[in-house]
């Protein structure tokens, strides 16, 4: 292989001393100076005597005026303001010139998460205590275009600032990901297209709540998806769904303790909350969503196969309180009300997130995929680590089967413990 070659060609080099592997950056210098308005002033004023001379410490932040021309001649507008523009030399009291570029954007947003922990911090930058606390930023989400750009140059920032032992970490950004892009018919949304979807009418007639459940729902985040009006109109019917199904329940409160048919929905419950969780942490919303909806599903089967006088009231109250707490951090409008509608004092983001318990997603049964000759003929239900001769009469005896072995013999019976049979058979 090419790659493992370059190796072994590096490290026959390296062991002969007469070279060896070394990451070159393609780099290039930063011009930061730009001749326009918006952008931090560069703190320097220029005097005849004294030359280019820095702004005082004590007189910083340089503001910028709020009175200027855009001319759109290509200077900075700020030589429009002369009043700004000249000041005394801060050495020699004599008139100076400001210095009318301003610096490139960049400048400012490769250290703005320094400054977002302690935003009215008047003595310094930022305040060191705060950027211990807080900093560096657990998860950082943008798009891809600001890898080569952006994020290199906060980057270099922060390696700075920790070289001058100002913040205790080189590294600005513990984890990145990228969100995907919303097409249009297969198309990247465009101006130039005509192809953009505006949101507002869709709030309008839906809300920002299901609007938001459905950008999270269309697809992974990392790939982004296709816009579907379709699409939208489902999540709209089941925010719907699930505000019937608590209506429901509460204008026919359950009345018992059934056991049985209550024990699975526990189980259901506590993986849907692992499951959704997990998808959470892995900014799998799509995933957390749909695992949400199976529980809806689930507590409608609840509540209409189990009369009311028999349901489980503490098991439909906790699926019904989880539910709405999955739900809340995509649809936070919708989540608050039904909360309240609960019974819940306190808003839905002051409750503690629900927790699973691993014993209760244990089931003394499995369903397992029972393989002919290498094809898959389907399922059955198996008790917990069945054998060889557990399952064999279990297979032989299942209708849906017979037909694949009626008349062959077996030569070959494997068990794949709680996942497979994987059987051969011969003429």
């Amino acid at each position: 292989h090419s790659d493992e070659g370059l190796k072994k060609v590096v490290h026959f080099l390296s062991d002969k001393g007469v070279g060896g592997a070394r990451v070159h950056y393609k780099l290039r210098d930063w011009l930061i100076s730009r001749q326009r308005y918006w952008g931090a002033p560069i703190p320097v004023v220029y005097c005849d005597t004294c030359g280019m001379v820095p702004v005082p410490e004590d007189t910083l932040p340089v503001l910028l005026p709020e009175k200027v021309d855009f001319k759109g001649e290509g200077e900075s507008p700020l030589t429009t303001n002369s009043e700004w523009m000249h000041t005394p030399c801060p050495r020699c009291g004599a008139q100076a010139r400001r210095e009318a570029d301003t610096m490139d954007t960049f400048v400012c947003s490769s250290w703005y998460y320094l400054r977002f922990p302690n935003p009215r911090y008047d003595k310094a930058p930022f305040d060191p205590d705060v950027a211990r606390r807080w900093l560096p930023v657990d998860q950082y989400v943008g798009g891809a275009e600001h890898a080569v750009m952006h994020l290199l140059y906060a980057r270099f920032f922060t390696k700075v600032l920790h070289d001058l032992g100002l913040v205790g970490f080189d590294e600005p950004f513990s984890r990145l990901i990228h969100q995907g892009v919303i097409t249009n018919q297969g198309a990247k949304m465009s101006k130039s297209r005509g192809n953009v979807i505006n949101p507002d009418p869709y709030i309008e007639e839906y809300g920002s709540d299901v609007f938001r459940l459905y950008l999270m729902f269309m697809g992974a985040y990392t790939d982004g998806g296709d816009w579907s009006d379709d699409g939208i109109q489902s999540m709209f019917k089941f925010l719907n769904r699930v505000y019937r199904l608590i209506e429901t329940v509460q204008q026919k409160p359950p009345a018992g303790s059934e056991q049985v048919r209550s024990a699975e929905l526990e189980r259901i419950r506590h993986a849907t909350v692992k499951m959704a969780t997990q998808d959470l942490e892995r900014f799998q919303f799509h995933g957390a969503i749909s695992r949400t909806m199976e529980l809806v599903n689930t507590l409608y089967l609840y509540i209409q196969d189990v009369p009311v006088r028999d349901q489980n009231r503490q098991a439909l109250v906790a699926s019904m309180n989880t539910v709405v707490q999955l739900l809340a951090p995509f649809a936070p409008h919708f989540g608050e009300e039904l909360w309240q509608q609960l019974g819940h004092p306190d808003s839905v983001f002051l409750s503690v997130w629900p927790s699973w318990d691993e014993s209760v997603l244990r089931t003394d049964t499995v369903q397992m995929v029972v393989q002919v000759n290498g094809k898959v003929r389907g399922q059955i239900d198996a008790s917990r680590d069945a054998d060889e001769a557990v399952l064999k009469p279990l297979v032989a005896e299942n209708e849906k089967f017979r037909k694949y072995l009626e008349g062959k013999a077996i030569v070959k019976f494997v068990v794949v413990r709680n996942k497979l049979v994987s059987i051969a058979v011969r003429e």
